[in-house]
């Protein structure tokens, strides 16, 4: 398995678990579509169903790389969009919550037996665009995990 592969495993995960979001599985919000591999405001024209959530990669970084094993880092954003009217501050927090409760799980995300480590940087919430009719979440994710070196 190349050091590519498993980022993308590790991002695969993340989508699949927040495709878990939904009221009949104890979360605030409903998601009427599954979670994007890109930002759904590129796909605004083709539909629209808010709240949705997308994820984007946005850098990839060897942090260590010794005899035995690499140890990575791959930045991702988890981009999401409720509709902006009555209530929409408090359905954005709602989502954001949902966010944090399904990637910070007590298990971890484990591949081969290493375990995945997730952080989460400062989220934004507020839309820099006046006028639009939707609110943003930018919630910049960092993911480190390990490879074995194989000889």
């Amino acid at each position: 398995m190349t050091d590519k592969a498993k980022a993308t495993q590790v991002v695969d995960e993340l989508i699949r678990r927040l495709n878990e979001i939904n009221q009949a599985n104890g979360y605030a919000t409903d998601l009427p579509e599954p979670v994007l591999d890109d930002d759904p405001a590129l796909y605004f024209d083709q539909h629209s169903h808010l709240p949705c959530i997308g994820i984007r990669n946005l850098t990839d970084r060897l942090a260590t790389k010794g005899s035995t094993s690499t140890n990575q880092t791959r930045t991702v954003e988890i981009v999401a969009y409720v509709a902006r009217e009555q209530g929409a501050r408090a359905r954005q927090d709602h989502l954001l919550q949902d966010i944090y409760r399904t990637l910070f799980r007590p298990e971890s995300i484990k591949f081969n037996g290493l375990a995945v480590e997730i952080e989460a940087g400062e989220a934004q919430l507020d839309d820099v665009e006046l006028g639009t009719k939707i609110l943003p979440i930018y919630l910049p994710i960092i993911i480190t995990y390990n490879t074995l070196n194989w000889r």
